[in-house]
């Protein structure tokens, strides 16, 4: 596992993954990538509404210019953060996209007993899961392609001058499209991690790195369990 890989050769690991009642989920580089992303894309959400209707955001005091150059430099950083974390951790990038590209059939049951489970949670029992519940990658796959699309064609834009204008119109088209399915994905994600009752707590995870044992029993057991074998050989 990757959490116990990271503090091999020490003594005592589970005290190092496992602390005070919580489980280690995330490191510090993970989580500084997950802030430094989402923050930039937020960025990238409010300078490009305020492109509409510049003179109601007040941050930008009603200058266009301003809002397009703070826009650009959170396009910059939305491209770049992902591709640096790919070229810097190879080997976690490659963990977590074998992992989301992974499907069994606990995750295809997960996936068809999610909607009674969100009405309710404390009736309906969900599959075991990894390190990411069958949710957590459906969500990974669609932000990653929309982020692609919204990137790509975020370049095109900014290359307007030189592209016929029926493409260009086009690529306004499915950048805002793009981008409102994508505020969608976010907001849920956010509702889940910081707003449901049944994993509400969850959300420390991307602020210490660890999350409450009884979360991660309930919510990854089949990852709580490896985890626990991995950190109790290791000792």
């Amino acid at each position: 596992m990757k959490e116990v890989e990271e503090i091999k050769g020490k003594s005592k690991v589970s005290k190092q993954v496992f602390k005070d009642g919580k489980v280690l989920r995330f490191s510090l580089a993970a989580r500084l990538i997950h802030a430094v992303h989402l923050l930039s894309f937020f960025t990238l959400l409010y300078t490009g509404v305020a492109r509409l209707r510049p003179e109601t955001h007040v941050l930008l005091s009603g200058d266009l210019l301003v809002g397009q150059t703070i826009h650009h430099i959170a396009a910059v950083i939305f491209v770049v953060i992902p591709v640096a974390a790919m070229l810097v951790f190879g080997r976690g990038t490659g963990r977590f996209m074998k992992t989301i590209l992974t499907w069994d059939k606990n995750d295809s049951a997960w996936m068809r007993r999610f909607l009674k489970w969100m009405l309710r949670p404390q009736s309906v029992k969900l599959p075991q899961q990894g390190k990411e519940k069958a949710g957590q990658k459906v969500s990974a796959w669609f932000i990653i392609g929309f982020a692609v699309v919204i990137s790509a064609s975020g370049m095109m834009m900014w290359a307007a001058q030189d592209l016929p204008a029926d493409i260009v119109r086009w690529t306004y088209i499915v950048h805002d499209l793009c981008t409102a399915a994508l505020v969608f994905i976010v907001a849920m994600h956010l509702y889940m991690g910081l707003l449901f009752p049944a994993t509400r707590r969850s959300w420390t995870s991307m602020v210490t790195g660890y999350v409450p044992e009884i979360e991660a029993k309930s919510g990854w057991s089949r990852w709580y369990n490896e985890l626990k074998k991995e950190a109790k050989e290791l000792n």
